[in-house]
């Protein structure tokens, strides 16, 4: 049986470890666009002005990398 610390350094390494994605670009950033569209909402009713504003400039970024991308095809 593992040890609490060492579980913590197995999840820890596990962690640092590089995540391989099999998803596009295009799709990283819709699904950003989308996430971040309901942490903003969550952000404004917590009354987190800064923070939802924050995550709107990362929504509409995202947004701005779709379009721009189904403007190259």
């Amino acid at each position: 049986m593992k040890t609490l610390s060492a579980e913590k350094r197995d999840t820890e390494a596990k962690a640092a470890q590089p995540v391989k994605y099999d998803a596009s670009p295009v799709e990283v950033a819709q699904y950003i666009a989308e996430f971040t569209a309901e942490l903003s909402y969550l952000a404004r009713k917590g009354r987190l002005d800064l923070l939802a504003y924050l995550l709107d400039m990362a929504r509409l970024e995202a947004i701005r990398t779709v379009q721009a991308e189904g403007r190259k095809a």
